[in-house]
């Protein structure tokens, strides 16, 4: 923690006005004694109307001069500090004192306590030592500061450290500043590394000169001593920077403390210890522990508490103290978020996912080579999103709606740990689900909403991108006149499945959907019947009766085969209209476009029998689903990579199919009014609620650039709609100039050779200090965490920052995804609760994996027994589970490590 504080030049010093600071000076102080007289003689107006009021606030004091003074300062020192690049946020009365509480009683961080201050509404107090029975001015009034914010005694302890509250406190004062003036990110880059807790304060005050005068004729006058020439040297050097650089000169002075909880005063001593080294360190200073009154100096370090310090005063040029601050140091946009990086010297970096009002359109874009921590990224966001506000909406605390498209189990872990967290009655609003091409994964993409028999706005642009991707050639280049077809085409489709004159409705069959057949019966539905052939009822009379008595959820089901199908496309393209309009156009091939079209469409009923039925899969009320498609997502061959885009597209169509509704959508054309009330509370819902999409592997939609118009059209709307949207690939070329356009945010974990890293610094426009980071500050995940680039917009600013994803090891071995920490794991899960499972398997393997205590077993085992690869694997995890289950071998311990975790938890909530 640091506080900056600024002050202008004395005003009797003669060169103040010869300079840059001088002129900031004269602002600031001008005619100093004229206003101080004029405030004196206000304050003394504004006392005479008063009585004494006893131990109160001195609302005497109050100056409208010195507040209009001040506003001025703030709004020139605000204005000076952007046009820096430097974020500033300045406190208001209330903040700064909660600030300076927090503070001096640390154990009261967090704490819903707010200071009473003169204008704020309070109780009044009637003070039993008091004789007069009449109510004292000193109880109807606000209490003084002090007393609000001191609630406990202080206690030297000797002449070093400090108790206040539950923590003892050890100051160091720097007595000699730098030889060498360095940034402040040096000194807080060596303290972070050893993860002490520290506050400083610098204080710059004007006078430098004067303050410096006796001494400096006192080294001249004694010039024959041959001690004083570094001084009369220093002296001269600093009135030369005046002279030819228009330097100014400053006092200076440093106070920095740590602490520690009451009893532990070895470790503190430790801590204090390792300030003094950082700070001596820092350019060559001299620091000293012993500042004749620890409680005087442990407050200084308090930001807006005292303005004074016990350290020792140096001469320092303006240009070396303000180079000394924490300018530099990359600031958060946030005040705090469900996620805290740290930066690389270890202070924390919170990360708000639902973006805090500063990033209204969230599009990710996450790069890293394989093994690059991108998928532990990119679960790390989705776990915070789901701890964060995004969970808290108008209609209750329900997990925000997420979906992911995997290629294999990286997501798996974040599921398991979802679902067992929700517990049994809510596991379902967590689901995995790896897709298959067999019977039971059936999705039909031209499902409507329930009652409705025409798509809404957006669900019809899909429709488009994805059949227009059914309907062209595997080099990606789109048949002439082919988006004009699909479009027709469609709208014909859904034309014909209605009771219109030349349409075919859905004939009604018994026994396809038995759930749709015992309802009826059971709840007594009459359905009518058409004129035709032996007098039918249609799908959609199904889905009206069960409207009609507000079973939505069934309606849905019979609406499943009320709507049309692939082939049902096949039928349209040949309608007079439709075959009119396109049956003379002619392609290279020679074939019709619409014999082209059947083509490709019959091709995909033959190849994707999940395409051409009614919907099967069916995902219940999962908010937060992860589709795994790796077994429906191949690669290598152009009709492989073109299976794979449609994967990709259809996974999009089941997760995020219902994240694009609007409450406007209640009042589509379309909308049958008994269902517009109904709608309008889910699309409100849905709107309102926090959403977002992740797409893993995306190199593997490069071939189709439908799958790319999608991925732009539903980033440039998810503003509009509340919806975030991720992007994970391999490298930085995988995503088109329009996607990289629309994202506001650029994460790599890794760049792989020196020429991507040059190609990536170029796209993304990086500054030099940006590049560097990118060229030798990426190693990949490691022991002290997965370091990682972000080039992100928030707000009115960008932000290009190196930070640091440190998870713990619960957390590590929950995302795991290491094919032998998830069998481990899994086993575990099995055999004991999963919260024990993690906690065990976290103290065992603290690192987050077992993978060389594995290793070792599989090598040990098939040297000596000559086993087979797949059975010593197997043998190895089920004896690793059984040891961490009965607490022996590698384990051995661990309930007694767990025992005392616990009683060491409870008695610091009991004490705390």
């Amino acid at each position: 923690m640091c506080r900056v504080i600024v002050m202008g030049a004395c005003p009797h010093d003669d060169h103040a006005q010869s300079s840059n600071w001088g002129i900031f000076n004269q602002h600031i102080w001008g005619d100093y004694n004229q206003h101080s007289q004029q405030v004196a003689e206000e304050r003394r107006t504004l006392a005479s109307q008063f009585s004494r009021v006893g131990n109160t606030q001195r609302f005497a004091l109050r100056s409208d001069i010195m507040a209009a003074r001040h506003e001025s300062f703030i709004s020139r020192v605000q204005a000076a500090l952007q046009g820096f690049d430097i974020s500033c946020e300045f406190l208001g009365p209330h903040q700064a004192l909660q600030v300076a509480r927090e503070a001096t009683y640390r154990e009261t961080a967090g704490s819903a306590w707010k200071p009473t201050l003169l204008g704020d509404r309070v109780m009044p107090r009637l003070p039993d030592d008091l004789d007069d029975p009449q109510p004292h001015p000193q109880g109807l009034l606000w209490p003084a500061i002090r007393d609000q914010i001191f609630n406990a005694d202080a206690e030297t302890k000797g002449g070093q450290l400090v108790t206040v509250g539950d923590y003892t406190y050890a100051p160091v004062d720097m007595t000699i500043g730098p030889e060498d003036p360095r940034p402040f990110s040096e000194l807080s880059s060596v303290l972070g590394r050893k993860r002490l807790p520290w506050r400083s304060a610098m204080i710059l005050e004007g006078g430098g000169r004067a303050a410096f005068g006796f001494k400096e004729a006192g080294a001249g006058f004694l010039a024959m001593f041959p001690g004083n020439s570094d001084i009369r040297r220093a002296f001269a050097a600093l009135k030369l920077e005046r002279q030819k650089n228009n330097h100014n000169s400053v006092r200076m002075r440093m106070t920095a403390t740590t602490w520690a909880p009451v009893g532990a005063e070895a470790k503190l001593r430790r801590q204090a210890s390792d300030l003094s080294q950082a700070i001596d360190a820092w350019g060559n200073s001299k620091t000293t522990r012993i500042s004749g009154d620890p409680l005087e100096a442990a407050m200084g370090s308090v930001p807006a508490l005292a303005l004074g310090s016990t350290a020792t005063s140096s001469l320092a040029l303006v240009g070396d103290a303000f180079s000394m601050m924490p300018w530099a140091r990359s600031a958060s946009p946030w005040q705090r978020g469900s996620i805290l990086f740290r930066k690389p010297d270890g202070s924390i970096w919170p990360y708000d996912p639902t973006g805090g009002g500063l990033r209204p359109s969230v599009v990710d874009i996450i790069v890293a080579p394989p093994g690059g921590g991108k998928s532990v990224l990119a679960n790390t966001i989705l776990l915070g999103l789901i701890l964060s506000s995004a969970a808290i909406s108008s209609h209750g605390t329900k997990l925000p709606y997420i979906g992911k498209l995997d290629i294999g189990p990286s997501s798996r872990g974040l599921i398991e740990m979802l679902r067992n967290a929700l517990g049994p009655e809510r596991q379902h609003e967590a689901v995995y689900v790896k897709m298959q091409a067999i019977p039971g994964f059936e999705v039909n993409v031209f499902d409507t909403q329930v009652g409705l028999e025409y798509p809404l706005p957006l669900e019809r642009v899909f429709l488009q991108n994805f059949i227009s991707l059914l309907a062209t050639p595997l080099d990606g280049r789109p048949w002439e006149g082919m988006d004009h077809l699909v479009e027709d085409v469609i709208d014909e489709a859904y034309r014909l499945c209605t009771g219109v004159q030349g349409g075919t409705p859905k004939i009604y069959t018994p026994g396809i959907e038995p759930d749709v057949d015992a309802a009826i019966t059971s709840l007594g539905i009459s359905l009518p019947h058409h004129a035709g052939e032996d007098d039918p009822t249609w799908w959609r009379d199904v889905v009206d009766g069960f409207v009609n008595l507000r079973e939505y959820r069934l309606a849905g089901f019979a609406q499943r085969h009320a709507v049309p199908v692939l082939q049902d496309l096949l039928i349209a393209a040949r309608s007079p209209e439709i075959e009119k309009r396109y049956s003379k156009i002619t392609l290279e091939t020679g074939e019709s476009l619409i014999d082209t079209f059947d083509r490709y469409i019959m091709n995909v009923i033959k190849n994707f029998p999940m395409l051409a039925s009614p919907t099967r899969l069916d995902m219940g009320d999962a908010r937060v689903i992860v589709l795994d498609l790796a077994e429906v997502a191949p690669s290598g061959s152009p009709a492989a990579n073109r299976q794979t885009a449609l994967m990709y597209m259809l996974g999009r169509h089941i997760l995020a199919r219902n994240f694009f509704l609007h409450p406007d959508y209640a009042d589509d054309p379309h909308m049958p009014p008994s269902m517009r009330d109904y709608h309008l509370a889910r699309f409100t819902e849905m709107y309102e609620t926090t959403k977002r999409v992740d797409f893993d592997e995306w190199h593997r939609t490069e071939p189709a650039p439908q799958v790319d118009k999608q991925a732009v059209r539903d980033g440039r709307e998810g503003r509009k709609h509340n919806v975030q949207l991720a992007f994970i690939s391999q490298n930085h070329t995988d995503f088109s100039e329009d996607l990289y356009k629309i994202s506001t945010a650029r994460w790599v974990l890794k760049c792989g050779d020196q020429e991507t890293a040059d190609s990536l610094i170029r796209r993304f426009k990086l500054s030099d200090a940006s590049a560097y980071v990118i060229r030798n500050a990426l190693p990949g995940p490691g022991k002290n965490g997965a370091p990682f680039f972000v080039d992100m917009s928030a707000g009115e600013a960008k932000y290009e920052q190196l930070l640091v994803n440190v998870l713990g090891p619960i957390e590590l071995w929950s995302f795991s995804t290491t094919p032998g920490d998830t069998a481990l794991r899994s086993r575990l899960y099995k055999r004991i609760h999963f919260a024990r499972a993690l906690r065990m398997l976290a103290t065992v393997f603290p690192s987050g994996t077992a993978n060389s205590e594995i290793e070792r077993r599989k090598s040990e085992r098939m040297n000596v027994f000559g086993l087979a690869t797949d059975e010593a694997f197997a043998g190895v995890l089920d004896e690793l589970a059984d040891e961490i289950v009965g607490g022996r071998g590698v384990a051995a311990g661990l309930y007694e490590t767990l025992r005392a975790i616990d009683e060491q938890s409870e008695l610091e909530f009991t004490t705390g």
